[in-house]
């Protein structure tokens, strides 16, 4: 058992440091050829590790029934922290190698390894499910959190400085990232701020700790993160606003006392929420910020990578204090847009500049943010597409390259259908009969187009789930990956021009006849836009199922094997007029075969192209 834990780790973090490797080269200036060829590569490569990685998976679950021994535990606890410390986030194999750990020390309260698995898995648990829902998903990592802090009882019989640190991590993170996330947990922030610092000024911490440098960082970063509390401390209670009127000017007054710099502006931020609190109008405090945010200055992302994201984060948090500004004031539409066309184009384009593969969760989660707060006050909605693709989907490489395909295939379809049978749009929002389906070709085609670039937004709120190759996927992250309908309908329903795109998003993972697929709450049969969800739908079965490029669970399928599946599915799970269509238009049929083959390097090697200059 010992040995296997030992290989799995060290051909998991070899094989990740070869995929890696092989990724960052596709994304180096190579002639067509020859990045084929590597994408190939890479694709070979996942495979053997996907098999790999679950041969392994399974043979330590079946070990581990039977109950551990103390030199099994003490070897699991040391793959999971090289998991952890390596950067090796999967909560799912994680956790399946903590929990038993965690069952074995706890029984022998041995406290030292508790506080550095408790704390591990509240970060793990975090990042998988807090940043996907806000609500409910951080509940399990508090939970560990909070029994990692509950060992301060224990902090003297704790041997490990580094174990003793956890405790302080815990309460930093229930600090930010997790007192941002729901009412419940933004009303704890004080809570666990003031039990921190009472931690850290008794007798027997500072004696300790009290000298030890990470310890300092850390009470600074707490300080730093409670005032965090400006996003959103104008929406909570009274008791709450008025401890963040107390503590900010404490904090500042201890800043200017150590000389600390407000590099990340959250002191600035937080003193403009104070003075808003306190009814200062709110003209003077937005120019303070515009002005701000014209001082910041640029970023040379290929110097200091971590002053980089500083300032990436900082114009970041200071535009979107302006829009809280605007919530919270009611400020009229016309004079909001006033003071966005002074900002907003320039935090804009320097989102754009922001490297591929710079900081990506952060600068991931940061783009959609962005959007779902700038975009409501974009009027044009072919400018407010173009910002959605281009600063958000366009980020993440599978589903962008995905939604090409998706595209391209769907508009060869669409096309012969305005050919052969124009009657397949007729009662589709703008096309009441055939006459209006052929004279309007282009318009309809661009919008199936749209349509299938757009289809998967949702996924870019799920990145951690969709981008796995390395292994199988839980039952848990299967149920994750089915939300990306609503959570795509979620992104943009703000816009009533993003309406005709609405029900296309929300039902192409629906069934034809209505009677399966998912979300089960979306009745796609009554849609007036079902043809085009039907199209979709297609299309995207069509990509899934021949994808050997950018799949790796899969072996991937011929077209003519696809196609004899999507038959067989006819009137139940797809629409028997586009399945017709397909087998009876030998040129569509060849066209479909290319595009799924050779044809789908060329869309990738595009892809890859626009992805490298965003």
């Amino acid at each position: 058992m010992e040995k296997t834990l030992s290989k799995f780790f060290y051909e998991y973090s070899a094989n990740r440091q070869k995929i890696w490797e092989t990724e960052q080269y596709l994304l180096e200036e190579l002639t067509f050829n020859k990045w084929r060829d590597v994408l190939v590569e890479r694709s070979r490569i996942t495979r053997d590790i996907y098999s790999d990685n679950n041969s392994f998976i399974s043979s330590i679950r079946e070990s581990l029934k039977d109950g551990i021994t103390e030199r099994v535990a003490d070897k699991l606890f040391e793959v999971v922290s090289g998991f952890y410390t390596g950067g090796y986030d999967d909560l799912f194999v994680m956790r399946n190698l903590a929990e038993p750990a965690i069952a074995f020390y706890e029984e022998r309260c041995d406290y030292d390894k508790l506080c550095f698995l408790y704390k591990m898995l509240g970060y793990e648990y975090f990042e998988f499910y807090g940043r996907i829902d806000k609500e409910e998903g951080p509940d399990k990592a508090v939970d560990y959190y909070e029994k990692c802090i509950a060992l301060k009882e224990h902090y003297a019989e704790i041997k490990d400085a580094s174990a003793r640190l956890c405790i302080f991590i815990a309460y930093n993170n229930l600090i930010a990232p997790i007192g941002q996330t729901s009412a419940e947990y933004k009303s704890r922030m004080f809570r666990y701020y003031h039990e921190a610092m009472e931690l850290w000024n008794t007798d027997y911490v500072q004696r300790l700790d009290g000298n030890n440098e990470e310890f300092l960082s850390c009470l600074a970063q707490i300080e730093t993160d409670i005032l965090s509390a400006e996003e959103f401390v104008e929406t909570m209670p009274l008791d709450f606003t008025i401890e963040f009127a107390a503590v900010v000017p404490s904090i500042k007054e201890k800043w200017m006392r150590e000389g600390k710099l407000d590099d990340e502006g959250s002191l600035f931020r937080s003193e403009i929420k104070c003075r808003l609190l306190k009814g200062e109008k709110y003209e003077p405090l937005i120019e303070e910020l515009i002005d701000y945010l014209n001082n910041i200055g640029d970023v040379d992302f290929s110097k200091d990578e971590e002053a980089s994201l500083i300032k990436v984060m900082n114009y970041h948090n200071c535009s979107c204090t302006i829009f809280s500004i605007f919530q919270f004031k009611k400020v009229d539409n016309d004079i909001c847009k006033m003071y966005i066309d002074r900002f907003c184009k320039k935090v804009t384009e320097f989102q754009k500049r922001i490297p591929f593969g710079f900081w990506p969760e952060l600068v991931d989660e940061m783009c959609a943010e962005w959007f779902v707060e700038y975009a409501p006050f974009i009027e044009d909605s072919v400018e407010k597409k173009e910002l959605l693709l281009k600063l958000v989907i366009i980020r993440q490489p599978m589903t962008y390259i995905h939604s090409l395909m998706v595209s391209e295939i769907a508009m060869r379809i669409a096309h012969a259908l305005i050919i052969e049978t124009p009657s397949y749009f007729i009662g589709v929002p703008g096309y009441p009969d055939a006459k209006t389906v052929m004279s309007n070709q282009k318009e309809l085609l661009d919008y199936v187009s749209d349509c299938g670039l757009l289809h998967d937004c949702g996924k870019c709120r799920i990145v951690s789930v969709v981008s796995r190759q390395d292994r199988h996927l839980y039952d848990e992250e299967f149920e994750i990956i089915k939300r990306h309908p609503y959570d795509g309908y979620k992104m943009l329903n703000h816009d009533n021009n993003f309406g005709k795109f609405f029900d296309i998003i929300r039902g192409h993972h629906k069934y034809y006849d209505g009677n399966g697929g998912y979300p089960e709450d979306f009745e796609n049969t009554r849609s007036p836009y079902k043809p085009i969800i039907d199209l979709i739908s297609v299309a995207d079965s069509i990509d899934a199922a021949t994808d050997i490029l950018g799949r790796n669970y899969t072996s991937g399928k011929d077209f003519n094997t696809v196609f004899e599946e999507l038959a067989s599915g006819a009137g139940t799970r797809y629409s028997p007029s586009i399945i017709a269509l397909i087998k009876h238009d030998r040129g569509l049929y060849e066209d479909l075969d290319y595009l799924t083959k050779e044809g789908r390097f060329e869309i990738y090697y595009r892809a890859y192209k626009e992805i490298l200059y965003i």
